[in-house]
Protein backbone atom coordinates (compact mmCIF):
# COMPACT_ATOMS: atom_id res chain seq x y z
CA UNK A 1 0.00 0.00 0.00
CA UNK A 2 1.51 3.27 -0.83
CA UNK A 3 0.55 6.58 1.50
CA UNK A 4 1.62 9.97 0.60
CA UNK A 5 1.31 12.01 3.45
CA UNK A 6 0.57 15.86 2.95
CA UNK A 7 1.72 18.13 5.84
CA UNK A 8 0.69 21.91 4.89
CA UNK A 9 2.10 23.55 8.55
CA UNK A 10 4.50 26.35 7.99
CA UNK A 11 5.97 25.19 11.13
CA UNK A 12 8.37 22.26 11.49
CA UNK A 13 10.39 20.10 14.96
CA UNK A 14 8.97 20.72 18.04
CA UNK A 15 6.53 23.92 17.37
CA UNK A 16 4.47 21.80 14.56
CA UNK A 17 2.07 19.83 16.61
CA UNK A 18 0.44 18.90 13.23
CA UNK A 19 4.11 17.43 12.30
CA UNK A 20 4.51 15.82 15.72
CA UNK A 21 0.69 13.91 15.64
CA UNK A 22 1.52 13.04 12.08
CA UNK A 23 4.71 11.36 12.84
CA UNK A 24 3.03 9.10 15.15
CA UNK A 25 -0.08 8.62 12.47
CA UNK A 26 2.84 7.76 9.63
CA UNK A 27 4.91 5.21 12.47
CA UNK A 28 1.50 3.32 12.57
CA UNK A 29 0.94 2.85 8.61
CA UNK A 30 4.61 1.70 8.52
CA UNK A 31 4.37 -1.05 11.14
CA UNK A 32 1.29 -2.27 9.68
CA UNK A 33 3.51 -2.53 6.42
CA UNK A 34 2.50 0.68 4.33
CA UNK A 35 5.23 2.60 1.96
CA UNK A 36 4.56 6.05 3.37
CA UNK A 37 6.21 9.42 1.56
CA UNK A 38 5.79 12.54 3.66
CA UNK A 39 5.99 15.59 1.91
CA UNK A 40 5.80 19.24 3.40
CA UNK A 41 3.81 21.34 1.28
CA UNK A 42 5.77 24.14 2.95
CA UNK A 43 8.97 23.34 0.76
CA UNK A 44 7.21 22.98 -2.76
CA UNK A 45 6.18 25.58 -5.36
CA UNK A 46 2.28 25.11 -5.66
CA UNK A 47 0.51 27.63 -7.59
CA UNK A 48 -3.08 28.79 -7.03
CA UNK A 49 -5.36 27.13 -9.61
CA UNK A 50 -7.10 29.89 -11.73
CA UNK A 51 -9.94 28.71 -12.44
CA UNK A 52 -9.08 28.24 -16.77
CA UNK A 53 -10.40 25.03 -17.03
CA UNK A 54 -7.78 24.20 -19.11
CA UNK A 55 -7.59 20.68 -17.16
CA UNK A 56 -11.09 20.16 -18.00
CA UNK A 57 -10.82 21.20 -22.10
CA UNK A 58 -7.51 21.61 -23.80
CA UNK A 59 -5.57 19.10 -22.00
CA UNK A 60 -8.16 17.09 -19.90
CA UNK A 61 -6.45 15.51 -16.80
CA UNK A 62 -3.24 17.97 -17.26
CA UNK A 63 -3.03 21.28 -15.18
CA UNK A 64 -1.41 24.64 -17.33
CA UNK A 65 1.05 25.15 -14.51
CA UNK A 66 4.33 23.86 -14.30
CA UNK A 67 5.17 23.72 -10.98
CA UNK A 68 6.12 21.14 -8.21
CA UNK A 69 2.65 20.09 -7.94
CA UNK A 70 2.02 19.21 -11.67
CA UNK A 71 5.31 17.66 -11.83
CA UNK A 72 6.04 15.66 -9.01
CA UNK A 73 3.16 16.01 -6.34
CA UNK A 74 -0.19 15.59 -8.36
CA UNK A 75 1.25 12.33 -10.07
CA UNK A 76 2.40 10.68 -6.80
CA UNK A 77 -1.30 11.70 -5.53
CA UNK A 78 -3.10 9.98 -8.44
CA UNK A 79 -0.65 6.58 -7.28
CA UNK A 80 -1.22 6.56 -3.48
CA UNK A 81 -3.56 4.45 -2.41
CA UNK A 82 -4.32 6.69 0.28
CA UNK A 83 -3.01 10.67 1.01
CA UNK A 84 -3.16 11.91 4.40
CA UNK A 85 -4.29 15.70 4.28
CA UNK A 86 -2.43 17.21 7.90
CA UNK A 87 -3.41 20.24 8.41
CA UNK A 88 -3.35 23.29 11.36
CA UNK A 89 -6.74 24.69 11.83
CA UNK A 90 -6.87 28.11 10.50
CA UNK A 91 -9.79 29.57 10.97
CA UNK A 92 -11.96 26.56 12.04
CA UNK A 93 -11.08 24.84 8.83
CA UNK A 94 -7.47 24.06 6.51
CA UNK A 95 -5.19 26.95 5.99
CA UNK A 96 -4.04 28.13 3.13
CA UNK A 97 -1.06 25.96 1.79
CA UNK A 98 -3.37 22.47 1.93
CA UNK A 99 -6.22 24.21 0.74
CA UNK A 100 -4.11 25.25 -2.22
CA UNK A 101 -3.42 21.63 -2.91
CA UNK A 102 -6.35 20.45 -2.83
CA UNK A 103 -8.00 22.71 -5.93
CA UNK A 104 -5.24 22.03 -7.64
CA UNK A 105 -6.33 18.24 -7.96
CA UNK A 106 -9.22 19.61 -9.84
CA UNK A 107 -7.73 17.42 -13.12
CA UNK A 108 -8.84 14.18 -11.31
CA UNK A 109 -12.87 15.05 -12.49
CA UNK A 110 -14.51 15.98 -15.58
CA UNK A 111 -16.57 18.70 -16.04
CA UNK A 112 -19.58 16.55 -16.76
CA UNK A 113 -22.62 16.96 -14.54
CA UNK A 114 -24.33 13.73 -12.49
CA UNK A 115 -26.85 13.54 -9.96
CA UNK A 116 -26.96 11.50 -7.24
CA UNK A 117 -29.68 11.53 -4.28
CA UNK A 118 -30.65 15.21 -5.73
CA UNK A 119 -26.76 16.31 -5.29
CA UNK A 120 -25.10 17.21 -8.29
CA UNK A 121 -21.44 16.35 -8.69
CA UNK A 122 -18.86 15.55 -11.21
CA UNK A 123 -17.62 12.05 -11.87
CA UNK A 124 -14.09 11.02 -11.31
CA UNK A 125 -11.35 10.66 -14.27
CA UNK A 126 -9.14 8.82 -12.36
CA UNK A 127 -9.47 6.85 -9.24
CA UNK A 128 -9.01 9.01 -6.46
CA UNK A 129 -6.95 8.19 -3.27
CA UNK A 130 -8.37 7.37 -0.12
CA UNK A 131 -8.27 10.55 2.19
CA UNK A 132 -7.74 11.11 6.20
CA UNK A 133 -7.46 14.43 7.33
CA UNK A 134 -5.59 15.04 10.31
CA UNK A 135 -5.89 19.01 12.07
CA UNK A 136 -4.62 20.67 15.52
CA UNK A 137 -5.92 23.34 17.38
CA UNK A 138 -5.05 25.52 20.15
CA UNK A 139 -8.39 25.47 21.61
CA UNK A 140 -10.11 22.79 24.16
CA UNK A 141 -13.47 22.07 22.61
CA UNK A 142 -13.15 19.14 20.14
CA UNK A 143 -16.52 21.24 18.52
CA UNK A 144 -13.81 23.86 16.86
CA UNK A 145 -12.80 21.10 13.90
CA UNK A 146 -17.15 20.81 12.79
CA UNK A 147 -16.52 23.03 10.05
CA UNK A 148 -13.83 21.22 8.97
CA UNK A 149 -15.42 18.30 9.13
CA UNK A 150 -18.49 19.01 7.74
CA UNK A 151 -17.12 20.41 4.73
CA UNK A 152 -14.86 17.26 4.39
CA UNK A 153 -18.01 15.03 4.40
CA UNK A 154 -19.89 17.44 2.27
CA UNK A 155 -16.95 17.44 -0.50
CA UNK A 156 -15.61 13.45 -0.28
CA UNK A 157 -18.74 11.70 1.63
CA UNK A 158 -20.56 11.24 -1.74
CA UNK A 159 -17.57 9.35 -3.43
CA UNK A 160 -16.94 6.85 -0.18
CA UNK A 161 -13.02 8.02 0.28
CA UNK A 162 -12.65 9.21 3.56
CA UNK A 163 -11.21 6.14 5.74
CA UNK A 164 -10.43 8.53 8.87
CA UNK A 165 -10.51 12.20 10.68
CA UNK A 166 -8.07 12.76 13.48
CA UNK A 167 -8.84 15.87 15.48
CA UNK A 168 -6.84 16.78 18.28
CA UNK A 169 -7.77 19.99 20.33
CA UNK A 170 -5.52 21.31 22.60
CA UNK A 171 -2.19 20.39 20.57
CA UNK A 172 -0.15 23.55 21.59
CA UNK A 173 0.25 21.79 25.05
CA UNK A 174 1.50 17.78 23.59
CA UNK A 175 5.29 19.01 24.23
CA UNK A 176 4.97 19.96 27.67
CA UNK A 177 6.57 17.37 30.35
CA UNK A 178 3.27 17.96 32.58
CA UNK A 179 1.02 16.55 30.48
CA UNK A 180 3.53 13.63 29.23
CA UNK A 181 1.29 10.70 30.71
CA UNK A 182 -1.89 11.29 28.54
CA UNK A 183 -0.27 12.95 25.84
CA UNK A 184 2.18 9.74 25.76
CA UNK A 185 -1.39 7.95 25.33
CA UNK A 186 -2.62 10.18 22.80
CA UNK A 187 0.56 9.43 20.57
CA UNK A 188 -0.01 5.65 20.74
CA UNK A 189 -3.93 5.51 20.14
CA UNK A 190 -3.09 7.94 17.14
CA UNK A 191 0.06 5.06 15.90
CA UNK A 192 -3.28 2.70 16.25
CA UNK A 193 -4.94 4.35 14.10
CA UNK A 194 -2.35 4.51 11.23
CA UNK A 195 -2.77 0.69 11.59
CA UNK A 196 -5.82 0.58 11.63
CA UNK A 197 -6.86 2.33 8.67
CA UNK A 198 -4.12 0.51 6.90
CA UNK A 199 -5.77 -3.01 7.78
CA UNK A 200 -9.60 -1.98 8.06
CA UNK A 201 -9.68 1.15 5.75
CA UNK A 202 -11.43 2.97 9.20
CA UNK A 203 -10.51 3.80 12.59
CA UNK A 204 -11.79 1.97 15.64
CA UNK A 205 -14.12 4.49 17.67
CA UNK A 206 -12.09 3.34 20.68
CA UNK A 207 -8.92 4.90 18.92
CA UNK A 208 -10.63 7.57 18.21
CA UNK A 209 -11.59 8.15 21.85
CA UNK A 210 -8.16 8.06 23.18
CA UNK A 211 -6.89 10.28 20.37
CA UNK A 212 -9.45 12.95 22.01
CA UNK A 213 -9.49 12.62 25.30
CA UNK A 214 -9.20 15.78 27.42
CA UNK A 215 -6.16 16.53 28.78
CA UNK A 216 -7.44 18.79 31.00
CA UNK A 217 -10.15 18.56 33.18
CA UNK A 218 -10.32 22.24 33.89
CA UNK A 219 -10.60 24.85 30.69
CA UNK A 220 -9.04 27.62 33.20
CA UNK A 221 -5.90 25.50 34.15
CA UNK A 222 -5.28 26.28 30.14
CA UNK A 223 -6.70 29.68 30.13
CA UNK A 224 -4.33 31.41 33.17
CA UNK A 225 -1.42 28.73 31.77
CA UNK A 226 -1.80 29.99 28.15
CA UNK A 227 -2.53 34.01 29.04
CA UNK A 228 0.51 33.74 31.45
CA UNK A 229 3.00 32.88 28.31
CA UNK A 230 1.17 35.51 25.68
CA UNK A 231 1.61 37.84 28.76
CA UNK A 232 5.27 36.71 28.82
CA UNK A 233 5.81 37.45 25.39
CA UNK A 234 4.43 40.42 24.75
CA UNK A 235 6.05 42.09 27.98
CA UNK A 236 9.20 40.67 26.45
CA UNK A 237 8.33 41.61 22.95
CA UNK A 238 9.18 38.04 21.85
CA UNK A 239 7.01 35.00 19.80
CA UNK A 240 6.59 32.01 21.38
CA UNK A 241 9.32 30.37 20.06
CA UNK A 242 11.99 33.05 20.93
CA UNK A 243 10.11 32.74 24.29
CA UNK A 244 10.54 28.49 24.55
CA UNK A 245 14.54 28.86 23.34
CA UNK A 246 15.22 31.76 26.04
CA UNK A 247 13.61 29.12 28.80
CA UNK A 248 15.43 26.17 27.47
CA UNK A 249 18.41 28.49 26.91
Amino acid sequence: MKVLALNSSPRTGGQSKTELMLNHLVKGMREAGAEVEVVNLRKKKINSCTGCFTCWTKTPGKCVHKDDMSNELYPKWLEADIAIYATPLYHYTMNAAMKTFIERTLPVVEPFFREHGGKTYHPLRHKHPKLCFLSVAGFPEPEVFDQLSAWVNFVYGQYGIVVGEIYRPLAEVLDLPFFKEKVNEIFKATEQAGKEIVQNSKISPEAIAKITQPIVQDKKQFYEMGNKMWEACIEKGVTPKELMAGLKG
